[in-house]
């Protein structure tokens, strides 16, 4: 092959690997793919039927699509002083007594994952194609949220199903609370979250995805 060859095939290669990339924006904390359903206007996220520690009521809508960013608001009553204590530092949200209610909330749901967009700890949730050991940095702080456990069974009890899932642990620091862990699954997205508190507390809570159609 003549060198000018060589240099036109190398020139097509590397135009498209640009043309390959370009189509998916993953980085270090944002996550690429195709909108999921998962995030569609009027999908509702609900928890527990009956009260877990002090929680209850607890219920978040996406009210609107921007440019493939779910926009989220939600409310719980809450009456563990303890949590509300920590809520009271998240920004954007409300606290009127024991009802707890917020806005804006942005997250992005693709078939590649989940990222958290607004209003704070920015970043990817997780990835469905994750490995156990696998971390996501998080934006504007020194923490990181890692991947734990990953089922190779349906080994997780959701609702009237046995699911595989991915745990994600990030040790937050903020406020009172210690840690976070999520469970998430590709079809279902999260359903689980359990809160450490700095007191010993934990909390853990189901969460139910469905639409509002």
């Amino acid at each position: 092959m003549t060198m000018k060859k060589l240099v036109s095939v190398f020139c097509a290669i590397t135009f498209a690997a640009f043309l390959f990339n370009g189509c998916d924006d993953d980085s270090d904390y944002s996550i690429g793919g195709s909108p999921s359903e998962l995030g569609n206007k009027g999908v509702i996220i609900t928890s527990s039927s009956q009260p877990i520690a002090g929680i209850s009521g607890f219920s978040a809508t996406v009210t609107s699509v921007e440019d493939g960013v779910s926009v989220f608001e939600g409310h719980a009553v809450i009456t563990n002083n303890a949590l509300k204590q920590i809520l009271s530092n998240v920004p954007g949200l409300n606290i009127s007594e024991d009802n707890v209610s917020v806005s804006g909330v942005k997250v992005k749901f693709t078939d590649k994952g989940i990222e958290n967009k607004y209003p704070f700890y920015q970043g990817i949730l997780v990835k469905f194609n994750a490995k156990v050991g696998d971390t996501y940095p998080v934006k504007d702080s020194d923490t990181e949220r890692k991947v734990i456990y990953k089922s190779t069974t349906d080994d997780f009890d959701y609702a009237f199903y046995k699911i595989k899932v991915i745990e994600v642990e990030h040790e937050i620091n903020f406020h009172g609370l210690k840690k976070i862990n999520y469970w998430v699954n590709h079809k279902f997205g999260l359903v689980k979250v359990q809160f450490e508190l700095d007191n010993g507390e934990t909390i853990a809570m189901p969460f139910y995805s469905g639409s509002l159609k």
